[in-house]
C-alpha cells in the first residue's frame, strides 16, 4: 500500500468556539463536546485537487472523506456522483459530507480507553461549516469509574482526504487516497509522548475539570 500523502492547505483552518466536559456516572463515562470552525480556501482547494488528481471535482466517481479525528468518526468516503461538475464554493463541497448519517455513534476500543463519538451536528455559517462535537471515554472494563486524569491528549483535526476513482483498470473498484489536505503541518511534534502533527489544536485532557472549556484551554501543537 502506498504511503499516504498529506499536505497543508493554504487557508483551511479549525478555530474553537465553545465546549463542555461533563460526567455521565450511568455510563461510567466522561463525555466532551466542543463546537468548532471550519473554514478552507476554495480556490486553493481545487489547485491543490486537481495537482493530486487532475478535474478532480468534475469526475462523479471521484470521491471525499473528512477526517476529522477528536470530532467526529466518517464511515467510509462520499462519491462526488451528480454534484460533480456543480461545486463552486464551500457550500456546495461541505454538502457532500455534512449529513449526520454518514457518521458512527457507537462505541470502539481505543488503546487504552473504549471510545464513543457523537453524531456531529453541521450547520453552515457564512463559508465556514460549524460542526457540535461530542466524545465519550470510559474503561476497556465498562465497570470501573473513569477519571479525568485518564483522559489523553484531545486533538481536533480536520482533513479531506481526496480519493481517485479509476474505471479503466480492471477489477479495481473503490476509489484510492491520492492526498490528504489538512490545517495542520505536515511534520511532527512530540506533545504528552505522543506524536502530533505540527499546528494541531488540542487540549491536554488531564488539566480539564468539569464544566466549560475555556478558550485559552485549546493549544497547539509546536
Amino acid at each position: 500500500m502506498a504511503e499516504r500523502i498529506y499536505r497543508k492547505l493554504e487557508g483551511m483552518t479549525l478555530e474553537y468556539v465553545s465546549g463542555r466536559l461533563e460526567e455521565n456516572p450511568k455510563e461510567n463515562s466522561i463525555r466532551y463536546e466542543v463546537t468548532v470552525d471550519m473554514d478552507l480556501d476554495f480556490t486553493h482547494f481545487v489547485q491543490m485537487a486537481n495537482a493530486y488528481i487532475p478535474d478532480y471535482l468534475g469526475n462523479p466517481v471521484n470521491a471525499i472523506r473528512p477526517e476529522l479525528d477528536g470530532l467526529a468518526y466518517h464511515y467510509s468516503y462520499n462519491y462526488l456522483f451528480d454534484a460533480a461538475g456543480k461545486i463552486s464554493d464551500n457550500q456546495a463541497l461541505f454538502g457532500l459530507f455534512n449529513s449526520p448519517r454518514y457518521y458512527m455513534d457507537q462505541w470502539a476500543n481505543g488503546l487504552h480507553l473504549r471510545v464513543r463519538y457523537g453524531k456531529p451536528e453541521f450547520v453552515q455559517v457564512g463559508r465556514k461549516l460549524r460542526v457540535t462535537a461530542r466524545k465519550d471515554f470510559r474503561p476497556l472494563d465498562d465497570t470501573s469509574q473513569i477519571e479525568i486524569g485518564d483522559l489523553p491528549v484531545l486533538q481536533f483535526h480536520w482533513a479531506l482526504n481526496l480519493l481517485q476513482s479509476d474505471l479503466t483498470v480492471p477489477g479495481l473498484i473503490a476509489p484510492a487516497t491520492k492526498v490528504v489536505l489538512m490545517y495542520m503541518d505536515e511534520d511532527f511534534v512530540e506533545v504528552e509522548g505522543e506524536q502530533l502533527f505540527r499546528g494541531t489544536r488540542y487540549i491536554n485532557g488531564k488539566q480539564l475539570s468539569f464544566g466549560n472549556i475555556a478558550p485559552k484551554q485549546i493549544l497547539t501543537a509546536q
